[in-house]
């Protein structure tokens, strides 16, 4: 995952609420309702428009996540495996 890739979505959703925000406080909308309701179109600005961008994202971070959790899980089996062939030698050495 690009370090670029997830600041532009930010960027870009950030930019979704502040545009809204200063058109409605410019409008003279009390500043609480403004907020609420630069923060509602934003999101669905966010949720229409760049779904492409968010699914792109979840999936880089899903697939990194993944690749470390198998790596350390291979980690896991390998000293785990390491245990068990180390027994069944001490096993083998007392029957002989």
């Amino acid at each position: 995952m690009k370090k670029t890739q997830w600041l532009w979505f930010s960027l870009i959703r950030l930019a979704a609420f502040a545009i809204p925000l200063l058109i409605t406080l410019a409008l003279g909308i009390v500043p609480w309702l403004a907020a609420l309701l630069s923060a509602i179109i934003g999101f669905c600005i966010s949720y229409i428009f760049f779904a492409r961008r968010r699914n792109e994202l979840s999936t880089t971070m899903y697939q990194k996540r993944a690749a470390k959790a198998a790596a350390s899980a291979d980690k896991d089996a390998e000293a785990e495996d390491a245990e068990v062939e180390n027994l069944l030698a001490e096993e083998g050495k007392g029957q002989a």
